[in-house]
């Protein structure tokens, strides 16, 4: 089992994003925000003659706390309101209101009989309809019980109807103390904080309620600026705003500290207006919580709100008093003190939903970490401050250009053969890259580069406008000419001089440049990548490794990518580098994937089934064809969601030798949303003695501009076995929006065979030394998968999990947020490359999808428990006998001497060089002090891992003077020789017999 979600049986469900929608409906109800009520359905309507007197019934739990009117189809003239009596004062809408709008809250009353809220038109004629309302009300979060990790019971009593205030039963995924610490927001904190910094606090700190995926939620928020309120971004998500025109905030949702409500007490709501500024998607780069916030624009008049409280851009200091002031679970207003203990996140205060939003203070009453993100258990951690006043000061940044250098292996083992159909890397690599530049569109600003790379780099093309690259480049149709076209396979392999030539090409370009690296080889040549990559700065890298786990160094490509905001993937075919070369121009310049799959036309059938996919609101399309053997030519139909051929003298297909795309404004003869459809077919072939049909492989790809995108969060840069793994992904739009309906699967092929366990079995071969060199493990690995046909033997599993996006999956925000995860805690159990596919299905009555690929390289990594470990004593010296072994019981094989430092432990000292038997096992030469140490043993490091310490086991082997049980055993075996002193054991087989009377033996 993977976790307590569990593994979908098979990955057939991920082939079409269409068997999804349920699924994806099933992940939204899970998913709901804290529940402070219904949203009702009415669709009555008001005329200047007929108005409506509303009184809400009752929920389940309990009665109506406030209420929020939608109206729709609004139609004054001249003078006439449209006025909604909110108990507190009117909301008055006249003719430039627009045609919808929602109102504040307004206050149906306490008491078993509720007062009627009077909707009105008022002043002259009009007419309006009352579509729907939201009821906040005490209510039990959807399937779960309250008081449990995600299940509450609310009362979201904003008007103070109950005296003492009735608190709700919260839910205690954030409970860090038992029975939660927090207190009354009007109790005092001294002499931690000074009452009046706690009362300044107190003042500024507001709840915002609205409308939000069906149902009413709140979070909470702080205003720091004269009309200026700072909350976090996922409490407001929709990307049509509904939630935003919903939205109202109060700072008067307060009791006295014994619960009791203040005397004269009234409250009020502000009217949210706009979002002024906010954090960015999340991109890899940044954790999520980085740019979760989200500042807005309230409705009030001068002199009407709360003084604003200060940010502080200081860091906190260890050992500073700090405090909250939030409202859990829509609760009334509540306030916590404590001491800053060090690091990024903060620990042992009280949390719930509702509580996100809100912001952390320091003794003065200066906001110094904002808003509050995510958390987990007793850990939770707020958006930078720093992000917030850097956004507020600048303007959003308009899209650039971007400048992109395409870093080309032509090192010697270029030449070899590639799958599928046995060309050479070298031009199945020519291809891919030549989609690749061909896809880049011109006039928008972008510049496209080329340094291509063996034992030396060579900056073949400097970043130059696409539209003159292009020809340069690839040359004319079918694009395979060119200085691409011209580059020959020879020489060894220096990744970091191809990276270097890179960086400084790119240093005179814009601030956002992106390196696409390609490799088939192991790096056996300075400048190395660990010389050269500090001096890459921010530039986002992705790197595709083109050829099996024998032939790269998945471990090192996927650290580079990872430190520098992009994605490894390893290739392992012609047709999957095209592939990835097309996914990478998504992920770089439009909005990603809306689906990739590969499939296989049968000889026998000269057209594929339709491929379907959605398309909801996007700008643009690319439908990429891609094929296995330039021999075997396809072509392909695209049809609109009415049935209409595209095909005109705007958008014709381009294509080379083994690919072709086209490039589709929207809408197109006025058509856009819908369901499209591809079908691939045969090219012809004329002549009497055509050779007979064959089985085709193919890719189709879809990629698009405009929508939201699904970007993997991948943050480790190393991943050893046993580690959980977390797939975390963000489907944002631009705006950090999110889309409704949203569901995610991830499919995972995983390794089932270690590498290390293979060349442990097959013994180390001798390094490469010629040509382009390879080291002994790598080496080995090459020699097996020759002798097994040219692959490895290494099969493959595949799982299907659901991602979630509710906050109990190591997800992020507490809300959903467009942060979907859901940790693999047993996934890693071998050495070796992992692919992922994640499939984002969203939508309502429009449903789309989007696709995301990566890889990730898990490394061994070596476990006390397992790993094998013999002492082989000779006088005061020794030999420690280590076979390092994973959590699982793999042999980290073989030529691995450099994934792991050895350090004696107290009482022993390392003799000499380690050496390595070659059978997976190690020697290491000790001088053990028996006086300090009860066994010899020493402790080995790998990087970014907790050091382990090997030890013999049982304690102290045997010592002392064994001359005479030395020359008892020779004896006894019939060798006798009284020159002996010590016999070493090397192997024991005994049979015994015993006497027992019991058995009568």
């Amino acid at each position: 089992m993977l976790d307590e979600v569990g593994a979908i049986a098979t990955a057939s469900a991920l082939r079409s994003p269409w068997v999804q929608c349920e699924f994806a409906r099933e992940l939204e109800e899970a998913a709901m925000t804290h529940n402070l009520g219904r949203v009702v359905a009415d669709g009555r309507s008001v005329t200047e003659a007929s108005g409506i007197d509303l009184v809400p019934s009752a929920g389940s739990v309990g009665p109506a706390r406030f209420v929020i009117l939608h109206f729709d189809n609004v139609n004054l003239h001249g003078g006439a309101e449209l006025t909604v009596d909110l108990g507190y004062g009117q909301d008055v809408f006249a003719a430039g209101s627009g045609t919808s709008f929602w109102t504040r809250p307004a206050d149906p009353g306490a008491g078993p009989v509720q007062r009627p809220i009077q909707i009105r038109i008022i002043g002259g004629t009009g007419s309006a309809r009352l579509v729907e309302y939201g009821v906040g009300e005490p209510s039990i979060t959807p399937g779960n019980s309250p008081g449990t990790a995600s299940g509450s019971q609310s009362n979201p009593d904003v008007f103070l109807h109950t005296s003492p205030y009735e608190e709700p039963i919260y839910e205690t995924r954030l409970e860090c103390n038992p029975g939660f610490a927090w207190h009354n927001a009007a109790c005092s904190l001294a002499p931690a904080v000074p009452d009046s910094v706690k009362d300044r606090v107190e003042a500024a700190t507001g709840i915002i309620v609205e409308i939000h995926e069906g149902h009413v939620s709140s979070c909470t928020g702080t205003l720091i600026g004269a009309d200026l309120f700072l909350t976090a971004r996922h409490c407001l998500t929709d990307p049509a705003r509904e939630d935003l025109r919903s939205a109202s905030v109060t700072f008067d949702y307060h009791y006295n500290c014994d619960g009791s409500r203040p005397d004269g007490h009234v409250t009020r709501f502000f009217k949210v207006l706009a979002d002024v500024a906010s954090g960015s998607p999340p991109t890899g780069v940044n954790p999520p919580v980085a740019d979760d916030w989200v500042v807005l624009r309230l409705d009030a008049a001068p002199g009407a709100l709360p003084t604003p409280l200060s940010m502080r851009s200081a860091e906190l200091m260890v050992g500073e008093t700090i405090f909250t002031m939030h409202h859990p679970n829509g609760a009334a207003k509540k306030t916590q003190a404590g001491m800053y203990d060090g690091g990024g996140a903060i620990s042992h205060f009280d949390y719930a939903g509702g509580s996100s939003g809100s912001s952390l203070f320091d003794v003065n009453g200066q906001v110094i970490r904002g808003p509050l993100a995510q958390g987990s258990g007793c850990s939770v951690s707020y958006a930078p401050v720093a992000n917030v006043i850097a956004g507020l000061a600048a303007p959003p940044a308009l899209p650039t250009p971007v400048d992109v250098m395409l870093v080309f292996d032509r090192s010697g083992s270029m030449s070899s053969s590639a799958p599928p159909v046995g060309r050479s890397k070298l031009d199945e690599a020519k291809d891919a890259a030549a989609l690749f530049v061909q896809l880049v569109r011109e006039g928008g600003g972008d510049r496209l580069g080329l340094v291509s790379y063996s034992s030396t780099s060579n900056l073949d093309t400097p970043p130059t406008a696409v539209a003159t690259a292009k020809p340069a480049l690839v040359g004319p149709p079918p694009f395979s000419t060119g200085t691409i076209g011209g580059i020959s396979a020879g020489g060894s392999t220096s990744i970091g001089a191809g990276l270097e030539s890179a960086g400084v090409a790119l240093t005179s370009g814009p601030a956002d440049n992106a390196i696409l690296l390609l490799t088939d080889g192991l790096q056996n040549t300075a400048p190395m990548i660990e010389e050269i990559e500090p001096s890459l700065g921010a530039t986002r890298i992705n790197a595709i490794g083109f050829g099996s786990d024998a032939e790269i160094d998945g471990a090192l490509l996927n650290r580079l990518a990872q430190d520098h905001g992009g994605h490894f993937t390893r290739a392992i075919d012609g047709l999957s580098l095209r592939k990835f070369f097309g996914l990478a121009f998504g992920n770089i310049f439009e909005s990603g994937a809306i689906t990739d799959p590969g499939f296989l036309l049968p000889a026998a059938k000269t057209q594929s089934d339709p491929h379907r996919f959605g398309v909801c609101g996007e700008k643009r399309i690319t439908v990429i064809l891609g094929w296995d053997d330039p021999a075997t030519p396809l072509q392909a139909w695209v049809r609109t969601p009415s049935g209409k051929v595209v095909g005109d003298k705007r958008i014709q297909p381009v294509g080379g030798r083994s690919w072709l795309f086209w490039r589709i404004p929207l809408p197109y003869e006025s058509e856009r949303d819908g369901t499209w459809q591809c079908v691939v077919e045969r090219v012809p072939t004329d002549g009497e003695f055509s050779p007979p049909p064959t089985d085709v492989r193919y890719v189709f790809l879809v990629v698009c501009s405009g929508g939201p995108k699904l970007t993997p969060l991948v943050h480790r840069r190393r991943v050893y076995t046993g580690d959980v793994v977390d797939p975390m992904l963000g489907l944002h739009y631009p705006d950090r929006t999110t889309p409704h309906g949203a569901g995610v699967s991830l499919t995972v092929d995983a390794p089932a065979v270690a590498l290390g366990e293979l060349t442990a079995q097959a013994h180390l071969a001798a390094p490469v030394i010629t040509g382009d060199a390879v080291d002994s493990f790598h080496a080995t690995l090459q020699s097996i998968a020759k002798s097994a046909g040219g692959e490895l033997p290494v099969a493959a599993s595949t799982i299907t999990v659901p991602l979630f996006d509710d906050g109990m999956h190591g997800d992020g925000a507490m809300e959903p947020d467009g942060i979907f995860n859901n940790p693999l805690r047993d996934l890693t159990k071998a050495e070796g490359t992992y692919h992922f596919r994640a499939v984002a299905t969203y939508g309502e009555k429009c449903r789309a999808s989007r696709e995301a690929h990566w890889s990730i390289h898990v490394e061994p990594g070596i476990d006390p428990g397992r790993t094998g470990v013999v002492f082989e004593r000779a006088d005061d010296n020794g030999v420690l006998v280590i076979t390092p072994r994973d959590l699982y019981g793999n042999r980290i094989g073989p030529g691995r001497g450099n994934i792991f430092d050895v350090s004696p432990l107290p009482g022993v000292r390392i003799g000499g060089k380690i050496k390595d038997r070659g059978d997976g096992s190690y020697e290491v030469p000790v001088i053990w002090d028996e006086s300090v140490a009860p066994a010899p043993g020493v402790v080995l490091q790998q990087p970014e891992r907790d050091p382990v310490i090997i030890q013999v086991p049982g304690g102290k082997p045997p010592g002392g003077d064994c001359a005479g049980p030395a020359e008892d055993l020779l004896e006894c075996i019939g060798v006798a020789n009284p020159e002996v002193k010590r016999v070493r054991v090397k192997k024991v087989v005994l049979e015994v017999d015993l006497a027992h009377d019991d058995c009568g033996c």
